[in-house]
């Protein structure tokens, strides 16, 4: 089914597909995830996230995959898009709802990224230097 979703005043185009009853792959403005829902949906279980970014320039044209990634927890995700700078913690650290988890550059300014709620880090998705979008899983929590 095809939707289109205004958050922030910002049109979205969303195409969602079925897979399974808990499995579906959802699109949003081009982008690809497949994810498997628990109960409420708020809970992410087994994403796995695979994603083609094209760079073109007047020369050339870059095509890069990215890795896919399975995990298990609620995401953490950028709430803008710029560059990750710093990684403060590690996989399996605990951390505690406002607890700075890492830093992102944007606009010449950092601004740190914080724990929503207490957890432990399952999994850290980015490394420094990553270019993330608004939106994209940074670090997952359980």
């Amino acid at each position: 089914m095809k939707y289109e979703v205004r958050v922030s005043g910002k049109k979205y185009e969303v195409e969602v597909k079925e897979i399974s009853p808990s499995v579906f792959e959802v699109e949003v403005n081009g982008k690809k995830a497949t994810i498997e829902v628990e109960e409420v949906g708020v809970k992410l279980k087994k994403v796995v996230k695979t994603e083609v970014a094209v760079k073109e320039t007047k020369e050339v044209k870059e095509v890069k995959k990215k890795e896919e990634v399975k995990v298990e927890g609620n995401a953490i995700t950028a709430p803008m898009a710029g560059t990750v700078t710093k990684i403060l913690k590690n996989e399996g650290d605990e951390v505690k709802a406002g607890e700075t988890v890492l830093i992102i550059e944007a606009m010449k300014m950092e601004n740190p990224i914080t724990a929503p709620s207490d957890g432990v880090i399952s999994k850290i998705v980015v490394n420094e230097g990553d270019k993330v979008a608004t939106g994209d899983a940074l670090v997952y929590l359980s």
